[in-house]
């Protein structure tokens, strides 16, 4: 092997070899930096291999330098992303004979106490099972043991108190285990590489690979017809909404399975109730926080597996999530900021150099002119920097 993957642990490039995998762009570029233990931030687009990019690397070290149980915490913002990333996990660890586990707050108590009796070389959790794995004596001396920590989309956490409490975590589990941790982060959006890089480590730096990603967005409306005033008068919506959602489900209908992103979780329960409704022959599915795990769960299958037409969620399905051939993304409002379109875009066509598409809709004219600068902005790369505050004191109470 004769590629990037050459630097790797034999029985790694065996597993590698057997699956045909080739290296992407990003992973030409970290896996060299990451083998070294250097702490590192990977920017690159959407499906372009990064969560390989910083696993395979940290698994050589883990396999020749024999890091013992618990040796990796892979750390996202979503429980969602946590199962997604648990599955992509399992494949390439299971080959080489290291083990995943999955913790958070839909971890049975059963599968936590194994955890404890038998650890995973890599655990994928929260920031906030990470703080509360804090409280037990026998997490805590687990924890001793890491020797890397991998961040998924960490500018959704550095921009808030989320982030500012993962970092004091990092500096606890430090403290307790008497070594430094190698930090690895990951994201699509960073606007600010550097500074964001030097915030997860204070020896962190950027490797930043723009791929050949291309992002298609239309912002549009629909004047309504005599038929959308009856319809808006049965559903009690306005008629330009009724508009809409028509169009909506005729993009369904012709480009599914698709994602369709709102604003809050009372919008998914609507919208995803109006449509199915207006369009009985489809399947709509909803995807949100608050819904159970077993709801939840069944509605990402549902969409992998063709059954589900369309899928309304909020940002619960945004962040880095591979959920299987998406067609085509569908924003109703604004979606506030240049970095949250591009994540939900990326959902769409989720591969090295796909295509994202996606349609905003908005009914007004305040969030039709927000839309339309956003997208501009997005299809040019322009992205927002990552912001938070120095030193909140929150995080301390």
């Amino acid at each position: 092997m004769s590629s990037v993957f050459s630097l790797l642990h034999d029985d790694l490039q065996k597993a590698l070899t057997a699956r045909h995998w080739q290296p992407t762009p990003i992973q030409n570029a970290a896996i060299p930096e990451i083998i070294k233990g250097n702490s590192r931030l990977l920017i690159a687009p959407t499906g372009s291999g990064k969560t390989l990019s910083a696993i395979l690397p940290i698994l050589h070290r883990c396999i020749s330098e024999g890091w013992q149980p618990l040796s990796v915490l892979y750390i996202t913002p979503l429980r969602a992303l946590n199962r997604d990333v648990d599955r992509r996990l399992q494949e390439i660890a299971d080959s080489v004979g290291l083990r995943v586990g999955l913790r958070h707050g839909d971890t049975t108590q059963s599968e936590r106490s194994k955890q404890v009796r038998r650890p995973p070389h890599i655990l994928v959790t929260t920031p906030e099972t990470f703080q509360l794995m804090f409280t037990g004596k026998n997490l805590r001396k687990l924890l001793t043991t890491v020797k890397a920590v991998i961040v998924d989309e960490v500018h959704d956490l550095a921009a808030s108190e989320r982030g500012w409490q993962l970092s004091v975590g990092l500096a606890r589990m430090e403290a307790l285990s008497g070594q430094k941790v190698q930090r690895i982060g990951l994201s699509a959006t960073v606007g600010n590489p550097q500074q964001v890089a030097e915030w997860l480590a204070e020896d962190g730096e950027a490797i930043i690979e723009t791929g050949k990603r291309v992002t298609e967005i239309v912002v549009e409306t629909e004047f309504p017809t005599t038929e959308d005033e009856t319809g808006g008068i049965e559903y009690a919506i306005p008629s330009r909404a009724h508009a809409i959602f028509r169009q909506v489900i005729s993009i369904i209908e012709n480009d599914a399975p698709c994602l369709l992103f709102v604003n809050s979780r009372s919008d998914a329960e609507t919208i995803a109730n109006r449509l199915q409704k207006m369009a009985p022959g489809l399947e709509i599915g909803v995807h949100h926080g608050s819904l159970a795990t077993k709801t939840r769960i069944e509605m990402e299958d549902g969409l992998r597996s063709g059954k589900v037409a369309g899928l309304v969620c909020t940002s619960s399905l945004e962040l880095g999530i591979d959920i299987g051939l998406i067609n085509r993304i569908i924003q109703i409002k604004s979606p506030r900021s240049v970095d949250r379109l591009l994540q939900r875009v990326g959902r769409a066509d989720h591969r090295l150099g796909g295509i994202g598409r996606g349609n905003i809709f908005a009914w007004d004219c305040d969030e039709l002119s927000e839309a339309a600068v956003i997208a501009q902005r997005a299809m040019r790369g322009e992205i927002e920097p990552v912001i938070w505050r120095d030193n909140p004191r929150s995080v301390a109470v």
